[in-house]
């Protein structure tokens, strides 16, 4: 499942999101917010038997290599 939830994170316009952490889980944005400590938690909440991929959205381009 991680890896689905890291293609996903690729491949979304993550526009919206941008300087703020978002939780991907199942193939989804679960949640998002400028606070990393309180986005896990409720990503905790969501998907508690999950591992959610936790990642800040870039303010700027990023090369993933």
């Amino acid at each position: 499942m991680e890896n689905k939830n890291y293609n996903l994170f690729l491949k979304l316009d993550l526009s919206k999101y941008i300087g703020k952490w978002i939780a991907i889980c199942e193939g989804k944005i679960i949640c998002e917010g400028i606070n990393m400590k309180k986005v896990f938690g409720e990503a905790k909440k969501t998907c508690p038997n999950k591992r959610p991929l936790i990642v800040k959205v870039p303010e700027s381009e990023t090369m993933i290599f």
